[in-house]
């Protein structure tokens, strides 16, 4: 951490004083109060409930088969030669309806999950862990990804934003233990040393920052060319919490994505979500809305949704 020494005693505890009371303030109308919600598979469901109905089916055929026979032999009709299965018409298209039904629901299921990596977990450069930063040391989203508030992308945070800190700490005194997606356990320490090497920085000699290299992180959330999606239109004028998109992103010691990022799953949110009125000058535009909901004219439980301000509007998000 870098050190401030024109900073007087007083100017330390009104800081700490300042930090303890912002800390213990709740987010004023929380845009996700039950936590973030992943979208449901019923996948499965279906597939029961399709194998269910086919079993039904060919019993009953069976059944229509077995009747046929017991009512030509009442009326003394000579019993036909039984057709093998693979020259059995209804047979033949009993299957092909079935292959057809089963092929088709794996290629439908298969082209909506076409480009859709959630629970990506991929390794990284350097073991960083959202645990210990975001959890345990309580560090704010926004100081490692400052543009989520002011730009489209929320933007990978430079070596110098790490160096900040890690200028003066240079080993991992935790007491939690760092373990791996395979449960291996992590040395911290030496986790801290590959950012040394990156940064170009010795401890205990001055940093020479033109010998910095950077650091080829892998991204984990990627959304289709033709998607539009703006960080700072969520973080600074929707006030929506990190963890709603993210997951328990500050219990992560290695982030995966949390969401499978679908259209289906945004709009759900979008309709879900109410529009943070109150201390918003972005929404000022929408003054009926205010004077609405004032006199009674929405359901003050329910509030505004997203969508009820064109949320859901195809060129919202759309190229």
């Amino acid at each position: 951490m870098n050190s401030f020494t024109s900073f007087s005693d007083a100017d330390i505890d009104a800081i700490l004083g300042y930090i303890k009371t912002e800390a213990a303030k709740k987010p004023e109308g929380p845009t996700n109060p039950d936590g973030p919600v992943a979208e449901s598979d019923n996948s499965l469901l279906f597939g029961i409930l399709t194998l269910v109905l086919a079993v039904v089916a060919f019993i009953l055929l069976q059944v229509n088969s077995n009747l046929r026979k017991l009512a030509d032999d009442k009326d003394g009709i000579p019993a036909q030669e039984p057709v093998p299965f693979w020259r059995n018409k209804t047979y033949i298209a009993f299957v092909a309806v079935i292959l057809f039904l089963v092929g088709g629901f794996f290629t439908v299921k298969g082209a909506i999950g076409l480009g859709r990596t959630q629970n990506y977990e991929p390794k990284q450069p350097i073991f960083y862990s959202h645990k210990v930063h975001a959890g345990t040391n309580q560090i704010n989203c926004l100081y490692c990804h400052g543009n989520a508030q002011e730009s489209k992308q929320a933007t990978i945070p430079s070596v110098n934003v790490c160096m900040n800190c890690h200028m003066s700490i240079n080993e991992y005194t935790g007491k939690d233990k760092l373990f791996n997606a395979e449960g291996e356990e992590v040395n911290g320490t030496a986790e801290i040393q590959k950012l040394y090497k990156y940064a170009g920085f010795t401890p205990g000699q001055p940093w020479d920052a033109s010998k910095a290299t950077p650091i080829e992180w892998t991204r984990i959330h990627n959304l289709p060319d033709h998607v539009y999606f703006n960080h700072s239109q969520h973080v600074a004028a929707g006030k929506v919490q990190c963890q709603t998109c993210h997951g328990e992103i500050n219990k992560m010691d290695e982030v995966k994505q949390f969401a499978d990022l679908s259209m289906g799953w945004c709009i759900n949110c979008h309709r879900t979500t109410q529009v943070q009125f109150k201390d918003n000058g972005y929404y000022s535009i929408y003054e009926k809305y205010h004077e609405n909901l004032k006199n009674g004219k929405f359901d003050s439980t329910k509030g505004i949704t997203v969508e009820m301000i064109g949320g859901t509007e195809c060129q919202k998000c759309h190229y």
